[in-house]
């Protein structure tokens, strides 16, 4: 049974620590000076008591050969400075380069994980949670580097003092050295049976914190919404509640660790008082000398703190373990595929018979859609919502993977093209956009980096931003702060048009962007649009049909199907869904311009 159990550990071992381990034999040399230090190290600890209790009993016999006696104590003194000076410079050289590799592991190793998240699908960030996240690239990350740093140099200090220190007692009396022995050997099967429980509530600990980061995090990015409702009360007794689990889980986990410690010194304690009364017995009887007692209380005290290192590596170690496999299941999350063709292309669009259905759903999103988009030509998608327009785009992105057959870019096979490539092709403004909490300057360059003053310019104006930018503090260097959030929606949504804008991409996607503009700033995009267009290829999803007037093709989607294709005027002349919804959006405009008019 303990063979099967030690089967099973291993591969979780390797599991956890693999990476970080493979990242530490990159600096080997490093490594290896540092671990060869650490015996060094050890040894000249161990020298120290033999000496102190050689000049012990040398004293007690030197008579009435005071001067013999005094060289031989200013001898043994200047050996023990020496030793010293041997043992803080041992000491230095080895943490410095063991610590030191251990906080570049750490670093290697955020490094990596942020790479590598992100090349993670879309799909998959539907499902993390942002607090969790960034509780794996901090705590556990840390908890890691113990193991890759401070483990080696005092679990190595320990395996040479503890088993030399051992030899060393045996040599000079065997009855001695029994009765520490036997003290140690209680410690460590009592410890072996706390070792799961610490591991268990490591893991929920660790679990806990992360639920905790996510909520508050939530909870300060929508703090207008926490605020608008009254819900500062409510949000707080939930945080509370999960502090109290975490607290519950911690102090499970402190008063298993301060048993562990309490055992190592409370042990050490009994130790210290075996080897007084067996070796002052011993000492009686002539078995050893004064100076010989003297050096094992001098061992014990070098193998007490090794033991208390033990002991706390001891209970860390599990935490290590379950933040090391906490961290590799984020690199064990397949990324999307960098491999692919990567041709130049011009942005011509065939969906031929598009059926679509999200990673888990029971119903599809699209279903049998159908078109044909030239380079340069204009696409409208409208619907109710829900309908699957915002999927269409998504899948067009390739954020997610649509069937073999089904969407082709130039003549290629979607699924053919490498998922940066068929990015490029696109500059896409949200509904609900996201911007940085930097200026809107800076925002708007996130696009193209080497955007000119002109194209910045020419931007702002085809959006309509120019007209709110006297009214913002700074202009262009205003800080929209997080998540844009000292702009209106409008605002933001015209930021993100403008960003869209000024990148130089042969397509434009546009998902709903003027949503949240007045009938008179819309125009007035739509014309600038119009002059910014170019050679682009353009896909537009509106409620508002007006946006959608001078498309080459509009498809109407309801439920995941095209219900409604064709032109503008086509689509009023057939008296559809298309043309019932636009009579409804000119009859609402009419009445408000009436209203607005009406003194």
């Amino acid at each position: 049974m303990a063979d099967a159990a030690r089967l099973r550990w291993f591969p979780s071992i390797v599991r956890a620590f693999g990476r970080p381990t493979r990242l530490l034999a990159r600096r080997w040399p490093l490594v290896l000076g540092g671990t060869l230090l650490v015996p060094v190290h050890a040894a000249v600890l161990l020298w120290m008591p033999s000496l102190l209790g050689q000049a012990l009993d040398g004293l007690q016999h030197a008579g009435a050969d005071r001067a013999a006696a005094t060289l031989a104590l200013h001898t043994t003194c200047w050996w023990l400075v020496g030793l010293a000076l041997a043992e803080a410079a041992s000491r230095y050289l080895s943490r410095k380069a063991l610590i030191d590799v251990s906080r570049q592991v750490e670093q290697d190793l955020k490094d990596a994980a942020i790479a590598h998240l992100q090349r993670l699908p879309v799909s998959w960030f539907d499902r993390a949670r942002t607090g969790d996240l960034v509780s794996r690239l901090t705590q556990d990350v840390e908890l890691v580097r113990f193991v890759m740093g401070p483990l080696l140099l005092h679990g190595g200090s320990t395996l040479c003092l503890l088993p030399a220190g051992a030899v060393l007692m045996l040599r000079m009396d065997v009855a001695v050295t029994l009765a520490c022995c036997s003290g140690f050997l209680l410690m460590f099967l009592l410890m072996r049976t706390l070792l799961p429980r610490l591991h268990r509530w490591s893991k929920a600990s660790q679990e806990a914190i992360g639920a905790i980061s996510q909520r508050v995090q939530e909870d300060f990015a929508g703090i207008r919404v926490v605020q608008q409702f009254a819900a500062a009360d409510r949000e707080r007794a939930a945080l509370a509640r999960q502090n109290r689990r975490y607290l519950l889980a911690n102090l499970r986990l402190s008063r298993l660790r301060s048993g562990m410690s309490s055992l190592t010194h409370t042990t050490s304690g009994l130790v210290l008082l075996a080897v007084l009364a067996v070796g002052g017995h011993q000492v009686i009887h002539g078995a050893i000398t004064v100076g010989q007692l003297f050096e094992f209380t001098g061992y014990l005290g070098l193998l007490t703190f090794p033991l208390e290192i033990l002991g706390w590596t001891i209970a860390t170690l599990p935490r290590a373990h379950a933040a090391g496999l906490r961290i590799e299941e984020l690199f064990e999350t397949e990324t999307e595929p960098t491999e692919g063709a990567a041709p130049r292309l011009r942005c011509a669009l065939r969906v031929q018979d598009l059926t679509f259905t999200y990673p888990g759903a029971l119903q599809p999103a699209l279903q049998n859609v159908s078109f044909q988009l030239e380079p340069g030509q204009k696409l409208g998608l409208c619907g109710p919502v829900g309908s699957g327009k915002s999927t269409l785009l998504a899948v067009l992105l390739r954020f997610y993977d649509p069937p073999r057959g089904t969407v082709f870019v130039d003549g290629h096979d979607l699924l053919d093209l490498a998922p940066a490539a068929v990015r490029a092709l696109f500059a896409v403004a949200h509904q609900e956009p996201f911007l940085f909490s930097a200026t809107i300057a800076a925002n708007l360059e996130f696009a193209a980096q080497a955007a000119d003053a002109a194209r910045l310019q020419a931007a702002t104006a085809a959006a309509a931003l120019d007209q709110d930018l006297p009214q913002l503090p700074q202009g262009l260097d205003t800080v929209v702060g997080e998540r844009g959030v000292v702009l209106s929606g409008g605002q933001k949504q015209r930021v993100a048009l403008a960003r869209a804008l000024c990148a130089d991409r042969p397509g434009l996607m546009l998902d709903d962007t003027l949503s949240a503009v007045d009938p008179r700033t819309e125009r007035r995009i739509l014309a600038g649009l119009s002059s910014q267009r170019g050679s682009r290829t353009v896909l537009v999803t509106s409620h508002r049909l007006s946006v959608l007037a001078d498309a080459d093709w509009i498809l109407v989607l309801d439920a995941g199907r095209v219900v409604e294709a064709g032109r503008h005027q086509d689509l009023l002349q057939r008296g559809g869904r298309y043309a019932a919804a636009v009579r409804r959006q000119s009859e609402a405009q009419a009445l408000e311009q009436a209203g607005e008019a009406s003194p």
